[in-house]
C-alpha cells in the first residue's frame, strides 16, 4: 500500500468501529470483558476514570496515559493528536481549568462525534474544541499549544516525520511533547512484519524500530527526550493491540506472526521539549 492507501485503510476501520452503537466486538472489549484495553491494563487510575463517559473508555485504543506525565497546568492549551473518543481530551480538560483549552484532532468523523458526545457528558465542552484533520497536515496555527499529547496513534501514521514536524510546529517554544506509542525494540522477521503491515490498523503494522523512532523525534528538532515508562506487550495485550480496532473489522493476525514478534514489541511513554 502507498501512504494514502494506508491512511484510508486506518480511517475507514476506526471510523467503522466508532460508528457501532457499542464497543462490543472491538478488540479492547473482546479481550477484557467490555472495560476497554486501557482500563483493564491499569493505564488509568480509578480517579481518572471517575465519572468518565462509558464510550470514551470502551472505545479507547491507547497504550498509556499521556496526560499523567504531560505536566499540564491550569490555563494551558493542550492538543491531543488522534483523540479518538475523547478519554485523554477529558482528562486534559479537567487539568487546564476554566482558563485553559484542549483541542482534539482526529481524522475519523465518527470518532469526533463520539468524542463530542463524551465531552458534553463530562461537562467540559466549554474548554474543548475538535478538528477533523490529517495528523500530517494539522488544521491549526503555529505555536498554539503548550503541550501536545498522543496515545498509540503515531504508529498508525505512514509518515511519522510529518507528524512530529506538525507537533513541533504547533508547539510554542518551550512546549512539551508527551507520547504513548508502540515500537519494535528489535527488528522483527521481515515476512511477519510485512503480513502485519497489510492490516496496518493493528498497532503492529506501522510500528517503527525504537532506535529509528527516537531518531525521528530528535531530527525534527525536539530535545530533552526522556522515557518515562515502558512495558513489553505479550500474550493478550499483544493480541489485543494487533487486531485493532476490532477483529471483526481488521481480522486477527496469525499465531505464527504474533509468536515471531513477541518479545520485540513494547509500549513506550516519553516526553520531549521544543527548545525556547
Amino acid at each position: 500500500m502507498n501512504p494514502q492507501q494506508v491512511k484510508e485503510l486506518v480511517r475507514k476501520r476506526y471510523d467503522a468501529c466508532a460508528a457501532q452503537q457499542t464497543a462490543a466486538g472491538c478488540c479492547a472489549a473482546s479481550n477484557t470483558g467490555g472495560e476497554g484495553f486501557a482500563h483493564s491494563h491499569g493505564m488509568y487510575s480509578a480517579q481518572d476514570l471517575d465519572d468518565m463517559p462509558t464510550a470514551s473508555v470502551t472505545l479507547s485504543r491507547g497504550c498509556g496515559n499521556p496526560v499523567a506525565f504531560a505536566d499540564i497546568l491550569p490555563g494551558e492549551t493542550v492538543v491531543d493528536l488522534g483523540c479518538g473518543a475523547g478519554i485523554d481530551v477529558i482528562l486534559a480538560a479537567r487539568r487546564v481549568g476554566g482558563t485553559g483549552r484542549v483541542i482534539g484532532v482526529d481524522m475519523t468523523p465518527h470518532m469526533i462525534e463520539r468524542a463530542r458526545a463524551s465531552v458534553a457528558e463530562a461537562n467540559v465542552s466549554a474548554k474543548v474544541e475538535f478538528r477533523l484533520s490529517d495528523l500530517e497536515r494539522i488544521d491549526l496555527p503555529d505555536a498554539i499549544a503548550d503541550a501536545v499529547i498522543s496515545n498509540c496513534v503515531i504508529n498508525l501514521c505512514p509518515d511519522k516525520t510529518a507528524v512530529f514536524r506538525e507537533a513541533f510546529r504547533i508547539l510554542r517554544p518551550g512546549g512539551r511533547l508527551a507520547i504513548s506509542d508502540v515500537v519494535y525494540t528489535a527488528p522483527p522477521p521481515v515476512e511477519a512484519r510485512q503480513r502485519l503491515a497489510a492490516a496496518w490498523s493493528g498497532c503492529l503494522g506501522g510500528a517503527e524500530i525504537e532506535q529509528r523512532y527516537f531518531a525521528l523525534v530528535r531530527e525534527t528538532g525536539f530535545d530533552g527526550v526522556e522515557i518515562v515508562a515502558r512495558h513489553a506487550l505479550a500474550g493478550d495485550g499483544l493480541r489485543g493491540m494487533a487486531c485493532c480496532p476490532s477483529p471483526e473489522i481488521a481480522g486477527r493476525p496469525s499465531a505464527d506472526d504474533l509468536a515471531a514478534v513477541e518479545g520485540k514489541v513494547t509500549s513506550i511513554k516519553f516526553r520531549a521539549l521544543k527548545p525556547r
